[in-house]
């Protein structure tokens, strides 16, 4: 399937920098594996122009055309679109990641008793239970975070906050908390209760 691509085109010329966008249209890959790309035919003529002008050689020409048939990121056009929030969507996740580290050290066996892992509840001190789960990382790398930003259309407030919900999937919970989390849950579902620490609420755990 053919792809747009916006891609800048820069070219230093006698100590001078020029720059200009390229639109490039990527029709796929031919036989032997290669890309195919049309280019914008002003951004063709802009850099005709320079050759005709003695600004640069052939050559150089054909570099260019060759450096911006390619994706900027090296990779893909998806990590092209994800590349200029990468940086700030892992700043981000360390301030997160912080938040969460900070909340946790307020935590203790008196205000939190339990811990919720998956449906499963624990005592806080289960020796099966996981450890508490912190926010989630964008991608260890370009490719990876560009996952979460294509399906989320870049909107990086709603990635952080995805990330954050998985500190949900295994946490530690006050009392009140536990109950209200048993009063939602299905109760047709098999029992929640960890056969191994047995926790309890108010005497007896729940056997439904």
């Amino acid at each position: 399937m053919a792809t747009a691509v916006p891609l800048s085109l820069t070219l230093d010329v006698g100590g001078h920098e020029f720059v200009t966008q390229v639109w490039a249209l990527r029709t796929g890959q031919v036989a032997d594996g290669t890309e195919r790309w049309l280019l914008d035919a002003t951004a063709v003529r802009w850099l005709l122009d320079r050759v005709a002008d003695g600004e640069i050689s052939p050559e150089r020409a054909a570099e260019v055309v060759h450096q911006v048939s390619r994706w900027n990121s090296g990779c893909c056009y998806w990590c092209d679109l994800a590349a200029p929030t990468y940086p700030e969507a892992l700043r981000r996740h360390q301030d997160a990641q912080e938040q969460w580290q900070r909340e946790q050290r307020t935590i203790t066996p008196e205000t939190h008793p339990y811990l919720l892992d998956n449906g499963t509840v624990h005592r806080w001190d289960c020796a099966a239970a996981p450890p508490a789960r912190g926010p989630g990382h964008p991608g260890a790398d370009l490719h990876a975070y560009a996952a979460w930003h294509g399906p989320l259309n870049g909107d990086l407030d709603r990635i952080i906050a995805e990330l954050w919900e998985e500190t949900r999937v295994t946490r530690r919970v006050t009392e009140a908390e536990f109950e209200r989390w048993l009063r939602s849950r299905n109760h047709r579902s098999v029992s929640p209760w960890c056969p191994r620490c047995s926790p309890e609420l108010s005497g007896q755990p729940e056997n439904s």
